[in-house]
């Protein structure tokens, strides 16, 4: 009899134990397929701005439009030669929205010092037929490099936008600044 209670016992023992790893390997799968979701719900937005952004800049006749969110540089002729914008380190802040401009140069020649505006608002509408909302502007002066190829950084404070709420930045009238 106790011999059979011991097994009765072990056999028991046995399946919790094995019905706990199934557990614990079924809430690490749904962690995984949770988090790769995740993953591709932020990369269908992105491909989503990436896309707008280039409809955007085609039909641009002053200046690049930069979107949050795209994480792609666009390209720009100027009359500085030819220049590859993106936007990075898009935050809130107290009155706005914070973010960084980086303007690369696609010469072997350092960038000289210049002047542009940027202006930035709200999209209403589809790439096809669009308007600008609300929109503000701002004159930038960046230095000129000594290095090339050239790598500018020019912080930005967006007032009066969230980032929530900041559907483009377009920069234009790129002059370059005599010294």
């Amino acid at each position: 009899m106790t011999r059979r209670y011991l097994s009765i016992l072990l056999v028991g023992s046995l399946f919790s134990l094995s019905a706990c790893a199934q557990q614990s390997e079924v809430r690490q799968m749904n962690q995984s397929v949770s988090s790769l979701n995740a993953t591709m719900s932020k990369l269908n937005q992105e491909t989503v701005k990436i896309t707008q952004q280039n409809a955007l800049n085609v039909k641009s006749t002053s200046g690049v439009y930069l979107l949050p969110g795209s994480n792609t540089p666009a390209r720009l002729n100027s009359q500085i030669g030819t220049l590859r914008m993106s936007l990075v380190n898009v935050a809130p802040n107290a009155d706005g929205t914070r973010a960084t401009l980086r303007i690369q140069g696609e010469s072997n020649d350092p960038l000289p010092a210049f002047s542009a505006t940027v202006a930035w608002g709200q999209i209403q509408g589809t790439t096809d037929n669009f308007q600008e909302q609300n929109v503000q502007t701002q004159l930038i002066n960046a230095p000129a490099s000594v290095l090339a190829p050239s790598d500018v950084d020019i912080p930005l404070q967006l007032n009066g936008i969230t980032p929530d709420q900041l559907g483009f930045i377009r920069i234009h009238d790129i002059q370059p600044v005599a010294q």
